[in-house]
């Protein structure tokens, strides 16, 4: 049998004030490089957002057309950017169809009334304050 050991403790040993830093050029963790993004896609967004409401809408769907067949041949970043661009080049071709509908509607409306108006006597209404009694009557 041994013998216990007549001090059973040991003494305490304090950690190092710091844990050294790995060697320079070392990284435990290695993530690719992130791919380059498209400028055509970064162009298409940027048309499609300032073309929502006007005619440059045509633009971003024109820049994310190209830019989706860049990505698709280099493999560059910049999908969902070219999405965006061509998508909201269509609403804003769809708005500004519909505003040019809107005021040719509003200018042929505005041309009727004006057309009727000018068929009304000139002379409307007369002196006579009788003229009153002829608009009440027609109520």
């Amino acid at each position: 049998m041994s013998t216990p050991d007549p001090n059973p403790y040991q003494p305490y040993q304090a950690p190092p004030p710091y844990v050294p830093y790995p060697p320079y050029g070392y990284a435990p963790y290695r993530f690719p490089p992130p791919r380059p993004t498209n400028g055509m896609a970064i162009a298409a967004m940027v048309c499609g957002i300032v073309g929502v409401c006007s005619i440059v809408g045509v633009l971003g769907i024109i820049f994310g057309m190209v830019a989706k067949r860049q990505i698709r041949e280099s493999g560059d970043g910049g999908d969902g950017m070219a999405t965006a661009g061509i998508v909201l080049g269509w609403i804003g071709v769809a708005a500004t169809l519909f505003w040019i509908a809107y005021y040719v509607f509003a200018v042929a409306m505005i041309g009727a009334a004006v057309n009727e108006i000018e068929d009304w006597p000139t002379s409307y209404p007369p002196d006579d304050p009788s003229w009153i009694i002829g608009l009440a009557a027609g109520f």
